[in-house]
C-alpha cells in the first residue's frame, strides 16, 4: 500500500477547494450514465483537440517549465493508471453506508475543485511525464486502454455500491462514486491545460 499516501496527496492538492457540506446537502441525483458520459465526453474532447496536431505542435512548450500537449496526455495516462487501482481498492472494501453522513463534499465540489485551474500545482515526481509519446494516438490509446478497466469497474458496480463505499480524503470523507468523478475531473483539468497551450502566442501554426 505504498502508493496510498500519494493518492491522498493528489487529492490534497485540491481539497482546500472542497466546500464542507452536510450529508443532506451532498445527496446527488447523478447516476452511472452521468459518470460514464463524463468519461466519454472527456476522451472525445481530448481526441478532437489533439488528433490532428503535428509533432511540432504536440511537443511545443510555452515556457521551458511548461508541459507540452504530449506531456499532458502522458500525465493523464500515468495518473489514471495509478488511481484506477486505488479506487478499485476502495470498491473492494466492505460497504459502510453509515459513514455517508460524514461526507464533506458534493459531486460538484469534487469536480469543480479538480478542474479549476486558477491555482496551479506541481505533480508528484512519479507522475511527471518523461516525453514518451511522439504522437497523440499513443497517448490517447494509453488512456483508453486503462479506462477500459475503469469503465468495467463502473459497469460491475451498482450506483448503491459506489455510494456506499466511503473512504478518507484529506478534507474528510468522500464516496467511491466521487473518487471516480475525481479521475475524470483530473483529465478534464489537463484538457483545459491543452487548450491553454494551443491558445498560447508561440504555438506553431
Amino acid at each position: 500500500m505504498k502508493k496510498t499516501p500519494l493518492f491522498l496527496f493528489t487529492l490534497l492538492l485540491f481539497s482546500f477547494q472542497l466546500t464542507v457540506v452536510t450529508a443532506q446537502d451532498s445527496t446527488e441525483s447523478h447516476d452511472k450514465a452521468y459518470l460514464l458520459n463524463f468519461y466519454q465526453e472527456n476522451i472525445n474532447n481530448l481526441r478532437a483537440k489533439t488528433a490532428n496536431l503535428s509533432t511540432e505542435q504536440l511537443q511545443y512548450k510555452p515556457t521551458p517549465e511548461s508541459w507540452s500537449v504530449a506531456q499532458c496526455l502522458e500525465h493523464i495516462a500515468l495518473t489514471e493508471t495509478m488511481l484506477s487501482g486505488m479506487v478499485q481498492a476502495v470498491m473492494d472494501q466492505p460497504a459502510n453506508p453509515e459513514d455517508r453522513e460524514l461526507l464533506v463534499a458534493s459531486d460538484e465540489d469534487v469536480v469543480n475543485g479538480v478542474v479549476d485551474r486558477s491555482t496551479k500545482f506541481k505533480a508528484p515526481e512519479v507522475l511527471q511525464p518523461e516525453g514518451n509519446y511522439t504522437n497523440a494516438e499513443e497517448g490517447l490509446l494509453a488512456i483508453i486502454n486503462n479506462r477500459n478497466k475503469i469503465l468495467e469497474m463502473i459497469e460491475n458496480n451498482s450506483l448503491e455500491d459506489m455510494r456506499n463505499r466511503v473512504a478518507d480524503a484529506p478534507a474528510g470523507k468522500i464516496d467511491g462514486y466521487q473518487y471516480l468523478l475525481f479521475i475524470a475531473g483530473h483529465a478534464e483539468r489537463h484538457s483545459k491545460q491543452i487548450d491553454e497551450i494551443i491558445a498560447s502566442e508561440g504555438f506553431p501554426k
